[in-house]
């Protein structure tokens, strides 16, 4: 018998308590006037580009910190994006690659890889083998650029890893010819 009654009890308990949700608002009114019009989420969407040249990995960390520039102040929400000056065709056109990048060395699997904080970001190396085998044309004079956008732009089911050519066109970023030689890098 008890567990009747608990089982009443607890059907009269919800049945009143559904009387008392929003009893004290009162009835609903009519509907105010529409507000203006909102921005359509392109203004203020701004990607900040540093680039720097020269950038090399050295050990025994393999491991080197980029600051972004005093006068700019990224968010918590911000993505940054890696980019890392490929080859030259011969047309002179620059391939730029997303990080991550991983090839194919004699010696095994090399990744350059990144992280990042509103303040700097970190690129690294990682190998399935000792990185002192190294050459130079996996370690040196790399031109890198970091390309920080608004969290909105990775929203919406975006691929994981836009080219530079799409972050470009979508932001309005000018490239700048950068001068000087560039060490072909190895193909993947």
């Amino acid at each position: 018998m008890k567990p009747l009654a608990s089982i009443l009890a607890l059907g009269l308990l919800l049945s009143f308590s559904s009387c008392f949700i929003g009893g004290d608002e009162g009835p609903i009114g009519p509907q105010g006037p529409r507000g203006p019009q909102g921005a359509d989420g392109l203004d203020g969407e701004e990607a900040y580009v540093f680039e720097y040249e020269n950038v090399s990995f050295t050990g025994p960390d393999y491991q080197v910190f980029l600051p972004y520039s005093d006068d700019f102040e990224a968010l918590i929400s911000d993505v940054t994006l890696v980019y890392f000056l490929w080859d030259v065709d011969t047309d002179g056109n620059e391939i730029w690659r997303a990080l991550p990048q991983t090839v194919i060395t004699e010696n095994g699997l090399l990744q350059y890889n990144f992280d990042w904080t509103t303040l700097d970001v970190k690129l690294f190396l990682d190998a399935d083998y000792e990185l002192d085998l190294l050459t130079a044309m996996d370690t040196d004079n790399w031109f890198v650029r970091l390309v920080v956008v608004p969290g909105q732009f990775w929203s919406g089911g975006r691929k994981a890893h836009p080219s530079y050519e799409e972050v470009k066109e979508r932001y309005g970023i000018e490239d700048s010819k950068i001068s000087g030689n560039v060490m072909k890098r190895r193909s993947l």
